[in-house]
């Protein structure tokens, strides 16, 4: 199972507009990558992402703008609370 299979669903709503780019972004990467056998490893990789992307650690206070990404945000909180949890849940199934 390749890990984009996590991604295939989009989630019904949002934090901000730049956490859908996000999202493609590592979908995108995510197609020719295994599924990883750890929920954790999965959390360890999105961080990583985002940390070389913004250059800062995704925390709750994370609201950061992004060029690439249309100059749109990326909420960290949404991410956090929603996103990770979201794409763990599917990597359990």
């Amino acid at each position: 199972m390749k890990l984009a299979e996590a991604f295939e669903e989009r989630p019904e709503r949002w934090g901000l507009r730049g956490d859908r780019y996000f999202w493609d972004y590592l979908e995108e990467k995510a197609k020719n990558m295994e599924k990883f056998s750890e929920s954790t490893d999965l959390e360890k990789w999105i961080k990583q992402e985002y940390f070389d992307i913004v250059k800062k650690e995704l925390d709750y206070e994370s609201i950061e703008y992004v060029e690439q990404f249309e100059n749109s945000g990326i909420d960290g909180t949404w991410w956090l609370d929603k996103g990770i949890p979201l794409l763990k849940s599917r990597l359990l199934k």
